[in-house]
């Protein structure tokens, strides 16, 4: 490995050498090349002036996760991740510890500090793509483990969930155990793991209209932000107001609002959580968990790694793989209907053996036909 010198007396200044490079190009610099240039910046400093950490530890595994805007405690997505982390610090003795990110302007910045440090990089989200291809490149001797996306590399292993399948028995569910037959949506963002969550869940709420002759209504609000639990509840109070009577949310940290707002509504409205079992979250009020295994695939990945065994590109994990599916309704199941039940089982079954395909993008919604069940 080179380390270049830290040489004493002389003065850098990245800032200056964002407007050399402007000056030079002749216009301003676009967001993506600005990261480029502080990750290269960055980079410099910390292996210029600082030895890695491998040369004093090198028997010590390390991992490093750099959570997205939501971060620890959201109870649901980033949280899911930490646990697979720290299963691999509890089974497999690496060290271990987390980047928190408060706007995506820090993505970069943690990921660089986290390729610096670790051998290999956790990287949670997919807003988090443009940075983790940009800084990954810098470091082709580090592992990353990108979480909800595609980015191709050498040194890149990337995880999407087939979060729609799940989604689609809670879809089932949810229209068959709505009382005002109403059912709705909080999404974050508009991106495309989210997205897949709510088509899944569309359509399972169609098959069950379907199957079981009803006309469910859907309904749905998009926050704008994994990080606002207040404009969470009061979005998902709106949608209770017009009379949805069972909200999922797929919201992140915002989600937390959602499920308070259902805990606080008259009369029998219920929550659907994401990512995580949120079950007790509002215990009674909580009708079921649509399960994202991504401490699974973490933990797997960083056993990989730190075998050096990880392989790159990209993988997708759904019901079969045991990577999505739903809680165990603890506090709900007295209150759903064996039909209703029995409907998912054989769903569940017939998802698991390749026989219903799940749609996981808006445009294939319209043209998805409800199977027999």
């Amino acid at each position: 490995m080179w380390i270049l010198p830290c040489f004493t007396g002389l003065t850098f200044h990245p800032v200056g050498l964002i407007f050399s490079f402007q000056s030079a190009s002749g216009g301003k610099l676009n967001p993506y090349r600005i990261n480029l240039i502080i990750a290269c910046v960055i980079g410099i400093l910390l292996v210029g002036c600082s030895p890695r950490g491998d040369e004093h530890e090198s028997d010590e595994f390390r991992v490093i996760m750099v959570m997205d805007m939501a971060g620890l405690g959201d109870k649901g997505f980033n949280d899911a991740g930490w646990a697979g982390v720290q299963r691999a610090v509890s089974e497999l003795g690496i060290k271990a510890r987390y980047l928190q990110s408060n706007e995506q302007a820090d993505y970069v910045p943690n990921l660089e500090l986290a390729a610096q440090e670790a051998d290999a990089v956790v990287a949670m989200g997919f807003l988090m793509i443009d940075a983790v291809r940009t800084v990954a490149t810098l470091h082709p001797e580090t592992s990353f483990i990108f979480v909800d996306g595609e980015i191709p590399g050498d040194n890149i292993a990337s995880f999407d969930f087939k979060a729609q399948e799940g989604a689609f028995l809670a879809g089932i569910l949810a229209a068959m155990t709505s009382k005002t037959g109403k059912v709705g949506t909080i999404l974050g963002m508009d991106i495309p793991p989210v997205r897949a969550y709510e088509v899944g869940f569309r359509a399972g709420i169609l098959t069950a209209n379907v199957r079981e002759g009803l006309d469910v209504e859907y309904v749905s609000a998009t926050v704008g932000d994994f990080n606002n639990p207040s404009r969470g509840k009061a979005m998902a109070q709106g949608l209770i107001a017009q009379g949805a009577d069972v909200v999922l949310q797929l919201a992140g940290n915002t989600g937390l609002g959602v499920i308070e707002a259902v805990r606080e509504a008259n009369g029998q409205v219920w929550a659907i959580g994401a990512d995580l079992d949120q079950d007790d979250l509002a215990a009674g009020k909580v009708l079921v968990s649509i399960l994202k295994r991504i401490d699974v695939a973490v933990f797997d990945a960083i056993c990989d790694a730190k075998d050096g065994n990880l392989k790159p590109g990209h993988r997708w994990v759904g019901l079969a793989e045991g990577a999505t599916g739903l809680s165990e309704m603890r506090h709900s199941r007295k209150d759903i209907s064996a039909r209703a039940l029995k409907m998912v089982d054989r769903a569940r079954e017939r998802i698991g053996k390749g026989k219903i395909a799940v749609p996981f993008q808006v445009e294939d919604l319209g043209r998805f036909q409800a199977p027999e069940i």
